[in-house]
């Protein structure tokens, strides 16, 4: 049987944060003797023209030149995208020639549409997804869905209309939901994070097809970690030196606002909680281990307890400062949708969770579900404060349920049934 082409969008896949995580750990699980994969990237100094792929797999990963629509780019690149959603064949002629100038979705495309008009006409399956963000992504898979007319999976990481990050604005927002529409129109399912997002989408295009498909961790990330003996020593030095023994260890990682400006509050409000305290023998220690707004860097300055700020590290190195913590800390805003990553490589650990946030969001309720911790709502004030310093105490939360839902592997089952259906003659 000859094998399904399987394009993907995905330009942050080269990318070291947890973001791009969602499919470069997903893809691999797929059937290698079903799935012939090609991800479309967007090259990073590291991976220069290199590609990367996983071993035992059919995956070719393209690391592509060119901006993307973003906070670095500018208003005519922003254009583009929007023009190339509503007139697809553009990017199609924008794509002759070589130039480094051209967007990167025209790039990717050029190159997505040369390889699946010869798998066609070698009368071979083909199907694409665009994995926001940025836009971009989703733009090509709804390019190249609609010149081809084969099966298109749109899946959108974060709300692009339902309580988007990018920036506020009224010209911003109309462009974000002309631009969603019109990507939506071109594909056969729509998938996201969380739950909120999910009925959103629902609402909004009544009769498209929609499904969750939750952030995740990768099993083999963590099987890896008892061989990985450069990581582990590099991490028991760290820790060595910052953190005294016998000391309960409570750790962060990756961005609090810098990802939802809301989030920071509930840092304050932490603070503010462990400051509160009269505790002389509390025995806890604070680490933080990813990127710090300026605002955070002094929220944490005001602290009177102990805490380490170690700045961003590297993904395998958090990972194994992550399964040395007693307690992992999830620091969550005013978004009913959020679902940040980290939350499963969290469970992963097996370490109690303890999340401060401004809402009930999809993130409280998952910890809800798995009985992996608990949550302290920031609008509970100063009586809430006490809560706080006990979930950070040495007792440990419920017994737990089943996580395999959020298992890459597991998810892989159920995206191969969502592409198996869109193939079927």
């Amino acid at each position: 049987m000859k094998k399904i082409n399987l394009f993907v969008f995905a330009a942050h896949h080269l990318a070291g944060n947890i973001a791009a995580q969602r499919f470069k750990s997903l893809l691999k699980y797929l059937d290698p003797a079903k799935y012939r994969i090609f991800v479309f990237a967007r090259e990073v100094p590291s991976a220069m023209t290199a590609t990367v792929t996983p071993p035992g797999t059919d995956i070719t990963i393209f690391p592509l030149p060119g901006r993307c629509v973003g906070s670095e780019s500018s208003a005519a690149a922003s254009l583009l995208a929007l023009a190339a959603a509503f007139v697809r064949p553009l990017p199609f002629l924008l794509g002759e020639g070589r130039s480094h100038a051209r967007p990167w979705f025209v790039h990717a495309l050029a190159k997505a549409n040369e390889l699946c008009t010869r798998k066609l006409a070698a009368g071979e399956q083909c199907v694409v997804i665009g994995t926001y963000s940025p836009v971009d992504a989703l733009v090509a898979a709804a390019a190249l869905s609609s010149k081809h007319h084969i099966g298109c999976l749109q899946d959108f990481r974060d709300g692009l209309v339902f309580e988007p990050l990018g920036k506020p604005g009224w010209s911003r927002k109309v462009m974000r939901q002309l631009i969603e529409a019109r990507v939506v129109a071109a594909s056969d399912l729509v998938t996201s994070v969380s739950g909120p997002l999910v009925d959103d989408f629902q609402q909004r295009y009544p009769g498209k097809a929609t499904a969750i498909l939750p952030n995740g961790y990768d099993p083999d990330d963590f099987a890896a970690l008892d061989d990985d003996v450069v990581g582990s020593t590099r991490a028991a030095a760290i820790l060595a030196r910052e953190v005294p023994a016998d000391t309960l260890l409570i750790g962060h990682f990756g961005r609090i606002g810098a990802s939802d400006g809301s989030a920071s509050r509930s840092l304050d409000y932490l603070v503010d909680a462990l400051n509160d305290s009269v505790e002389t023998d509390a025995n806890r220690h604070l680490i933080f281990a990813g990127e710090l707004t300026e605002g955070e860097q002094a929220t944490l300055r005001r602290a009177n307890f102990p805490v380490s700020v170690l700045g961003p590290v590297e993904r395998t190195l958090a990972l194994q400062l992550m399964k040395r913590c007693d307690k992992l800390l999830l620091l969550t805003g005013s978004r009913a949708s959020c679902a940040t990553g980290k939350l499963f490589e969290y469970l992963a650990t097996g370490a109690d969770v303890v999340c401060v946030s401004g809402v009930s969001n999809e993130a409280t309720a998952i910890l809800a579900r798995t009985g992996a911790g608990q949550t302290i709502l920031t609008g509970a004030g100063v009586s809430g404060y006490q809560a706080v310093r006990g979930a950070l105490s040495p007792h440990r939360s419920g017994a737990r349920r089943d996580i395999a839902i959020y298992s890459r592997a597991a998810q892989a089952d159920m995206l191969d049934g969502w592409l198996s259906t869109m193939v079927l003659p």
